[in-house]
Protein backbone atom coordinates (compact mmCIF):
# COMPACT_ATOMS: atom_id res chain seq x y z
CA UNK A 1 0.00 0.00 0.00
CA UNK A 2 1.41 3.49 -1.00
CA UNK A 3 1.04 6.12 1.93
CA UNK A 4 1.92 9.71 0.35
CA UNK A 5 4.44 11.82 2.24
CA UNK A 6 3.22 13.67 5.50
CA UNK A 7 4.90 16.70 7.28
CA UNK A 8 5.58 16.73 10.60
CA UNK A 9 2.64 18.71 12.88
CA UNK A 10 3.66 20.18 16.21
CA UNK A 11 3.55 23.26 18.45
CA UNK A 12 5.66 25.75 20.20
CA UNK A 13 5.86 26.01 24.20
CA UNK A 14 7.66 28.46 26.59
CA UNK A 15 10.31 28.11 28.35
CA UNK A 16 10.67 29.44 31.71
CA UNK A 17 9.87 29.92 35.71
CA UNK A 18 8.14 31.27 37.88
CA UNK A 19 9.08 33.95 39.75
CA UNK A 20 8.28 36.63 43.23
CA UNK A 21 10.03 39.56 44.31
CA UNK A 22 10.61 40.34 47.64
CA UNK A 23 8.02 42.71 48.76
CA UNK A 24 8.15 44.54 52.80
CA UNK A 25 4.96 43.97 54.65
CA UNK A 26 4.28 46.24 57.95
CA UNK A 27 4.71 43.62 60.77
CA UNK A 28 1.61 46.12 62.76
CA UNK A 29 -0.76 46.88 59.85
CA UNK A 30 0.64 43.78 57.59
CA UNK A 31 0.35 45.80 54.55
CA UNK A 32 2.83 45.34 52.05
CA UNK A 33 5.16 47.76 49.90
CA UNK A 34 7.40 47.19 46.86
CA UNK A 35 10.47 48.59 48.50
CA UNK A 36 11.56 49.84 52.01
CA UNK A 37 11.62 53.38 51.48
CA UNK A 38 7.69 53.23 50.51
CA UNK A 39 7.31 51.25 53.66
CA UNK A 40 9.22 53.87 55.73
CA UNK A 41 7.15 56.62 54.03
CA UNK A 42 4.16 54.91 55.61
CA UNK A 43 5.49 53.96 59.05
CA UNK A 44 7.21 56.86 60.14
CA UNK A 45 4.12 59.38 60.11
CA UNK A 46 2.36 56.53 61.59
CA UNK A 47 4.82 56.01 64.84
CA UNK A 48 5.36 59.54 65.36
CA UNK A 49 1.56 60.46 65.49
CA UNK A 50 1.59 57.01 67.91
CA UNK A 51 -0.87 54.89 65.99
CA UNK A 52 2.26 52.34 65.62
CA UNK A 53 4.58 50.72 68.11
CA UNK A 54 7.12 50.40 66.25
CA UNK A 55 8.85 50.40 62.48
CA UNK A 56 9.53 46.74 61.48
CA UNK A 57 8.92 45.16 58.55
CA UNK A 58 9.33 41.20 57.52
CA UNK A 59 10.84 40.46 53.88
CA UNK A 60 8.25 38.32 51.85
CA UNK A 61 7.73 37.29 48.66
CA UNK A 62 5.43 39.33 46.40
CA UNK A 63 3.05 38.26 43.59
CA UNK A 64 4.23 35.31 41.42
CA UNK A 65 4.62 36.17 38.03
CA UNK A 66 6.44 34.12 34.63
CA UNK A 67 9.79 34.63 33.36
CA UNK A 68 10.38 33.86 29.86
CA UNK A 69 13.84 32.29 29.09
CA UNK A 70 12.86 30.85 25.39
CA UNK A 71 10.69 28.43 23.57
CA UNK A 72 11.49 24.68 22.32
CA UNK A 73 9.66 22.85 19.78
CA UNK A 74 6.92 20.06 20.45
CA UNK A 75 6.07 17.24 17.50
CA UNK A 76 3.03 16.28 17.85
CA UNK A 77 3.29 14.11 14.63
CA UNK A 78 6.34 12.83 13.42
CA UNK A 79 7.18 13.71 9.70
CA UNK A 80 6.31 10.80 7.34
CA UNK A 81 8.60 9.91 4.30
CA UNK A 82 6.72 8.88 1.13
CA UNK A 83 6.05 5.03 1.21
CA UNK A 84 5.71 3.38 -2.33
CA UNK A 85 6.60 0.90 -5.07
CA UNK A 86 8.29 0.53 -8.36
CA UNK A 87 6.17 -0.71 -11.14
CA UNK A 88 7.48 -2.16 -14.50
CA UNK A 89 5.47 -1.52 -17.58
Amino acid sequence: MDVPAKEEIGHWEEDGYWWSDVVYRCNECKETFPTTDAFYEHVIPLVEAGKHSMGSYTEVPGESYWVKTGQHWVVDEPAQEEQGHWEYK
